[in-house]
């Protein structure tokens, strides 16, 4: 009865801290809802590399699909993205291409990206669950 007992205790404690992410290191529940929430709300990524419609407003089942920029350059620079590519699933980055994109402003080819895409700062956790959240979408 003791053995059993402390065995879903056990198993108590343990679940939340396994139901973070999966075998392959893709986050689950709370951390990829966190991760939605950061890309969606805080980073805004969803609001240059997810398609409009002729209205402005965002097609959602294009998700992070890559868009056209939504604003023009500004005169004054001269570097600017005139598209934002698909991130949905991280077709072009590694995992650990994406944190440190994240975490640095660098991008995969060892230079910040061009503009107006922002020199993230984040904290790793806020990065991973970004990445892992944008490797889960379809």
């Amino acid at each position: 009865m003791r053995v059993t007992f402390i065995a879903i205790v056990c198993s108590v404690i343990a679940t939340p801290i396994f139901s973070q992410q999966k075998p392959d290191g893709a986050p689950t529940g709370k951390n990829l809802e966190r991760g939605r929430y950061l890309a969606e709300n805080v980073a805004m990524c969803i609001q240059c590399h997810t398609p409009r419609e002729a209205n402005g407003e965002l097609i959602r089942s294009q998700v992070f699909r890559g868009a056209s920029i939504p604003v023009g350059r500004p005169a004054q620079l001269s570097s600017w993205a005139e598209f934002a590519p698909r991130i949905a699933g991280l077709p072009q980055y590694t995992m650990e291409q994406m944190i440190r994109l994240l975490t640095t402003g660098i991008g995969r080819e060892e230079k910040p990206l061009r503009s107006p895409m922002p020199t993230f700062r984040m904290a790793r956790e806020d990065a991973e669950a970004v990445a892992g959240y944008l490797k889960s979408v379809e």
